[in-house]
């Protein structure tokens, strides 16, 4: 008899170097995978709160988050299917003073989510190569394409971080 497959739901960004497996001309042995595609933003947010599948992309720092909050239903698997040198994150105003990171410390920095994978090496970026500390700025919160973004899992700031969260924006 032959053995059933397994049915897997995944849900994954659109990236170049996963198309295979998500149109299928690369197989996974003893498992009907069916692929969501969506983007990052909806796919972290949805399955962080609603678990729509059973596979899922998910950002690093949400599924630390989760952890850090005492949430363990989620087994983390390492794959990283976007990865990318966060160095070319950083914008500032071609008209403004600033023109080294440093100059960044007592600034405003706004960022679209603080659990976002892309900020936390940011931040980390900031604090530990350029020593512009954490509480020595203030963060704002809004949206890159979307006013308003909201977290989709509960923060625990640290002591003396401050984040403004904008909703018009």
């Amino acid at each position: 008899m032959a053995r059933r497959k397994l049915e897997l739901t995944l849900a994954i960004n659109d990236y170049d170097h996963v198309r295979d497996l998500v149109s299928g001309a690369v197989p996974v042995e003893g498992v009907d995978l069916t692929c969501l595609s969506y983007s990052v933003e909806e796919i972290f947010f949805r399955f962080t709160l609603h678990r729509e599948w059973h596979v899922s992309e998910l950002s690093l720092a949400k599924y630390c988050a989760l952890r850090a909050a005492g949430d363990t239903s989620l087994v983390a698997i390492p794959v990283f299917p976007s990865r990318s040198f966060r160095h070319s994150a950083i914008f500032v105003r071609a008209d403004g003073p600033v023109d080294d990171p440093r100059a960044l410390a007592g600034a405003r920095i706004g960022v679209p989510e603080w659990t976002q994978t892309a900020t936390v090496y940011v931040r980390g970026l900031l604090a530990e190569t350029y020593g512009v500390s954490l509480t020595g700025v203030e963060w704002v919160q809004g949206g890159t394409n979307e006013p308003g973004r909201i977290e989709g899992v509960a923060v625990d700031l640290p002591d003396g971080v401050r984040v403004t969260r904008v909703h018009d924006r």
